[in-house]
């Protein structure tokens, strides 16, 4: 038993040796294997001026309706209604909700009675107004005939008292009839300057109406009448100066005493008639302007002040009413909806959201560098995919962020209001002054960065002073040449790594 074990194993020992030889032979007549070679990376190189044809800017905006109203309680309250509900289109004016207003009802109620009771005051004290109105009418008339009358008898004292004592008395060079020692110039005088003013007043009295100013034409009157008075006085202090002998028309000169004496007394009766006159018109007026005061339809009337205040109460009171009815001011749908009928709610907060979402656009906010290159008209790529076109560029930097706000229309149907979407703007430029390079071509460190450049097939780093990064570019104050190559793409890349080079 033992020995034929022994056997099997010498067997399979000799096997194994042969095989080992067999393996061993063939190893030694194979071809050796070549070792694998890794490729060189291939990197893509560019110049600052081949860049500047093709840099963008890229923003970050937020997708809203040219029309949106955040609707907001202006009085606390419990609401009593919700009148529309999420995904509801409504008009300008729609009730959005109710809150209670029993109180407010109440007060608008009470104000309405107080108003009324005002205009019926006003009504009844315009009766006064028209009494006093008519009084100043008449004054009026009875000053406009007193007025033409005063001529009529002023004239006549003129041509039958004091021309008889003259030659040509209407002319240009009248002259005296009746002799007189230091008065005669005087009286002369006096009778040239008078006919001037009788024939305006002759004029006058002919046109005047009633909507004349027939107080100033009353005082006119009576300054004509004293002119007549003086002359008057003239005559007879020369009359009273003539001898026995002096004769006139066949009578001694003295004889006319007693006609000028009653001329002179019928002008002051008629310069006392007509200042009479311009009294009544000055107390009838006044008595219009104080019944205005008091009456409806003046210009500072009390009624008319009482009838405003209690208008002004209502007014107040309708305001106070109004606030608790919640409106859409403006038309589109409810986008959001905070509150339901039984919510408790307290003023200025949102309760609603109003929007236009069929007339949408993109709000986004440029820098200093961005909005030099922006302008209205301009077209831009929204998410990559979708054509804008800027429509407005604010005219001012916001305090706050130091950018400014830039609108943009699209009639795309994909934006949805509310989406913050990606702008991208292709800047393009004839003339390259400023050395722009893509951001991903810069190795950035504590302070400023590195570019790569390729020298005999190997990455040489070289620092860069970095400006203004304005979107997916960077601007280089100094380090590189505007016509100098640079790898355009610096991620993952090593210093000192053999490169293969694309143009």
């Amino acid at each position: 038993m033992w020995l034929g074990r022994k056997a099997v194993r010498g067997a399979l020992l000799l096997v194994f040796i042969a095989v080992a030889a067999y393996i061993a032979v063939n190893s030694r007549n194979a071809t050796p294997e070549e070792t694998p070679v890794t490729p060189l990376p291939v990197v893509s190189v560019t110049t600052a001026q081949q860049y500047a044809g093709a840099s963008t800017i890229n923003l970050i905006g937020t997708v809203r309706a040219f029309t949106e109203a955040a609707i907001t309680s202006e009085a606390a309250g419990r609401v009593t209604s919700v009148r529309v509900g999420l995904g509801d289109t409504v008009t300008a004016g729609t009730i959005i909700a109710t809150l209670e207003n029993a109180s407010q009802q109440a007060s608008v109620l009470q104000a309405q009675g107080t108003y009324e009771a005002a205009l019926a005051n006003a009504a009844q004290s315009t009766v006064s107004l028209e009494t006093a109105k008519n009084n100043l009418a008449a004054a009026n008339s009875n000053a406009l005939s007193a007025y033409k009358g005063a001529y009529n008898t002023t004239n006549g004292v003129v041509l039958n008292n004091i021309d008889q004592f003259f030659r040509s008395p209407s002319g240009y060079y009248p002259s005296i009839r009746i002799g007189g020692e230091g008065n005669t110039q005087a009286i002369i005088a006096s009778r040239v300057a008078l006919q001037p003013a009788l024939d305006d007043w002759r004029s006058k009295a002919n046109t005047v109406n009633s909507t004349d100013s027939i107080s100033q034409l009353l005082a006119d009157a009576q300054n004509d009448i004293n002119q007549v008075i003086q002359l008057l006085d003239l005559l007879t202090d020369s009359i009273s100066n003539a001898d026995d002998s002096d004769l006139l028309d066949g009578q001694t000169v003295r004889s006319y005493a007693p006609q000028l004496v009653a001329a002179r007394s019928t002008l002051t009766t008629l310069t006392n008639s007509l200042q009479s006159s311009q009294t009544a018109i000055s107390n009838s007026a006044r008595s219009v302007t104080q019944a205005e005061l008091a009456t409806s339809g003046g210009v500072n009337s009390a009624a008319d002040a009482q009838a405003k205040q209690a208008l002004g109460s209502l007014r107040a009171a309708q305001a106070q009413l109004a606030k608790t009815i919640i409106r859409t001011p403006i038309s589109g749908t409810v986008n959001s909806l905070n509150i339901r009928t039984g919510d408790f709610i307290n003023s200025f907060i949102q309760v609603a959201q109003v929007a236009n979402n069929n007339a949408l656009e993109v709000v986004t906010y440029a820098g200093e560098k961005d909005r030099d290159v922006i302008s209205i008209g301009d077209t831009v790529l929204i998410d990559n995919r979708i054509n804008g076109i800027v429509t407005e560029v604010a005219p001012a930097v916001d305090a706050a962020t130091g950018k400014t706000e830039v609108r943009i229309a699209s009639e795309s149907e994909d934006l949805q209001n509310g989406d913050s979407v990606k702008i991208t703007k292709q800047v393009e430029s004839s003339v390259v002054t400023d050395i722009i390079i893509p951001l991903s071509a810069v190795k950035f460190a504590l302070t400023d960065g590195s570019v790569f450049v390729v020298e005999n097939n190997l990455l040489v780093p070289r620092q860069v002073e970095l400006g203004t990064i304005r979107g997916g570019s960077v601007e280089i104050i100094s380090g590189l040449a505007l016509d100098e190559e640079f790898v355009a793409d610096a991620r993952g890349l090593v210093e000192s790594t053999e490169v293969e080079v694309i143009r």
